[in-house]
């Protein structure tokens, strides 16, 4: 099996991405998703002259692989952020893309791998339910999940979540 780049995995992400913020938000004016991994989060909210809605936007000097707008004609913009990994995601990368939502206060905050994830970081999460290890923001949670490469999105079953 040829072993994939993750830089390979940011096209397809990006386009479900899209979808994605298109399925969650209605009355939308403007949606942009970019590949950011070469750049900061302030550095792209500059470039797409979004500045006027982040007030703290000077301070996102972080780069995570893909980062998500959407602009609703109401006037609020909304971010995601992706985090994308081709290993099993374990315990470090979680810590690492909570860093950064907690920084970033993104509405949507993923870590995402074809591998899936460790099997400690499913014990800590599934068995133990310790489900505040992915918590970024009020109410907000990371979400780890397993990218199917065949159908090039992120599936409901693919996502590491607690029983309720």
């Amino acid at each position: 099996m040829t072993k994939i780049r993750e830089s390979q995995l940011y096209k397809p992400i990006r386009e479900w991405l899209v979808s994605f913020l298109k399925r969650k938000y209605r009355n939308i004016k403007r949606i942009w998703v970019d590949d950011t991994s070469k750049i900061t989060v302030d550095n792209f909210i500059l470039r797409k002259k979004l500045t006027s809605y982040i007030p703290y936007w000077s301070a996102l000097k972080v780069s995570v692989d893909i980062t998500g707008a959407v602009l609703k004609n109401d006037g609020s913009l909304h971010l995601a952020i992706v985090e994308v990994k081709t290993r099993k995601i374990n315990l470090r990368d979680l810590s690492q893309v909570i860093g950064y939502a907690k920084v970033i206060k993104p509405d949507y905050a993923f870590i995402i791998s074809p591998n899936g994830w460790s099997k400690i970081l499913k014990y800590l999460i599934l068995d133990l339910q310790r489900t505040d290890v992915l918590e970024y923001d009020s109410k907000k949670k990371i979400i780890i999940g397993k990218w199917d490469m065949v159908s090039n999105s992120l599936r409901a079953g693919d996502i590491l979540t607690p029983k309720e």
